[in-house]
């Protein structure tokens, strides 16, 4: 038999024509015959389409179609990730010390909102502040 490709419609109604005439008293091997596939095609098709209708057996390979692609995508982006947690960036690098200045070593940045002012301790308390390093 000449090895062809059947979409999922296709394959799904060659299912249900080998149904029909095994109902008619054929055998498998016979009613595939007259089908024009192999038992073991039929048997294959009969596992992945089973119960569905031809809608659902399109949706379902396009759906696998989709599930490759992107399985591609992520393992092309971990090894993307693992490529760049290897490396060394060029701001772990100890930088020169500058005059009197400690080498690699930089004061935390401290950002105020410029327009909202700051909030004054009520009379008679102190002001403490949420960060522990302002303390």
């Amino acid at each position: 038999m000449a090895n062809k490709q059947y979409s999922p419609e296709q394959a799904v109604a060659k299912l249900r024509q080998i149904d029909v005439l095994v109902g008619e008293g054929k055998s498998i091997h016979q009613a595939c015959k007259e089908a024009g596939i192999t038992a073991v095609t039929y048997y294959r098709r009969r596992k992945e389409y089973g119960g569905l209708k031809a809608d659902q057996a399109r949706r379902l390979k396009e759906l696998e179609r989709e599930n490759r692609r992107l399985k591609r995508l992520v393992a092309g982006l971990s090894v993307e990730k693992a490529i760049l947690r290897d490396t060394p960036r060029e701001a772990s690098k100890p930088r020169a010390a500058k005059e009197g200045g400690v080498t690699g070593h930089r004061a935390p940045r401290r950002l105020a909102a410029p327009c909202l002012p700051h909030p004054q301790p009520a009379p008679g308390h102190t002001a403490v502040s949420a960060h522990p390093q302002a303390r």
